[in-house]
């Protein structure tokens, strides 16, 4: 991989060729920290592009850079293979095609009722997945792939990871389940939903959400791909009777692999205000 430090001189010295670039006072901060503040700002100013690098952002006219230039970009600058990265372009035309995308958003009973409590990448992540997701269900691969690539490009591994965990079903299956966990209880909702999508994201290998959808030797196959590689940790979720049924039929299925491989099995049983019922298994290594 190549080297961060070179990456971020490479960047800024073509960044800072550009006519009008400045650098980004202590006034205007917020543009580099918060994501409203950076997308009214980029809707107001059409030939701007924020890029921040080793947190000092400047800004800039992206038409002023030469092909070469270009070119050398896109050479050192592959955020959908680096998960980590000390710098950051914020593309003008990406903010510009989101505003079009909200207009044609279908419905998602599972993540509306949270969109108003995500921060705002995790938030237009996912809008930017449901409209991905509409269009790869009415057999428009092409444009479905482009958006995939703007999250991509926009923000990263973990971006990519978070639509590709949507298209699959996995983020609804949270949802649903966490729908049923918090009930009517927004302040837990405010507080806790930004962790438990983020924390879902960086562990969503060993990480099981069973729903109504959910094919259990699907989920089966993937949580004995995870006891065979020696995972120290792995959950399985279920709410309401017939998910929790569905789980209880996966664990007896592996109870034979917990034994030979050498896991502790835990239940936690609990009621909802509503009284439904929720199981959490969790599968543990045992220490040596």
């Amino acid at each position: 991989m190549t080297d961060v430090v070179s990456v971020v001189l490479a960047i800024k010295s073509v960044w800072e060729a550009i006519k009008g670039t400045r650098e980004l006072k202590k006034v205007d901060l917020p543009l580099a920290m918060n994501g409203e503040a950076r997308k009214d700002f980029l809707n107001n100013n059409p030939n701007s592009t924020i890029i921040n690098i080793a947190g000092n952002c400047y800004i800039g006219d992206k038409s002023q850079i030469t092909q070469e230039e270009k070119d050398k970009l896109k050479e050192i600058y592959n955020p959908t293979t680096q998960s980590e990265k000390n710098y950051d372009i914020i593309d003008t035309d990406f903010f510009g095609r989101i505003q079009e995308f909200k207009k044609e958003l279908p419905d998602n009973k599972s993540i509306n009722p949270f969109l108003k409590f995500l921060e705002h990448d995790l938030r237009t992540i996912l809008n930017l997945s449901i409209y991905s997701k509409k269009l790869f269900d009415n057999k428009e691969g092409e444009k479905a792939q482009k958006v995939r690539d703007d999250i991509g490009k926009q923000y990263g591994k973990g971006g990519r990871k978070l639509c590709n965990l949507y298209l699959s079903g996995y983020i609804d299956g949270m949802t649903e389940f966490l729908i049923q966990e918090y009930g009517d209880n927004l302040e837990k909702v405010k507080s806790d939903i930004n962790n438990k999508i983020r924390k879902f994201v960086e562990d969503s290998d060993y990480i099981f959400f069973v729903h109504s959808s959910s094919d259990e030797n699907h989920i089966l196959n993937n949580i004995l791909e995870c006891i065979n590689q020696g995972r120290p940790y792995i959950a399985i979720h279920g709410a309401g009777p017939t998910n929790i049924k569905k789980v209880r039929n996966i664990i007896s299925k592996i109870e034979g692999e917990l034994s030979s491989f050498g896991y502790d099995k835990n239940e936690d049983n609990k009621r909802t205000l509503s009284l439904c019922p929720l199981l959490y298994v969790y599968l543990t290594k045992k220490k040596i």
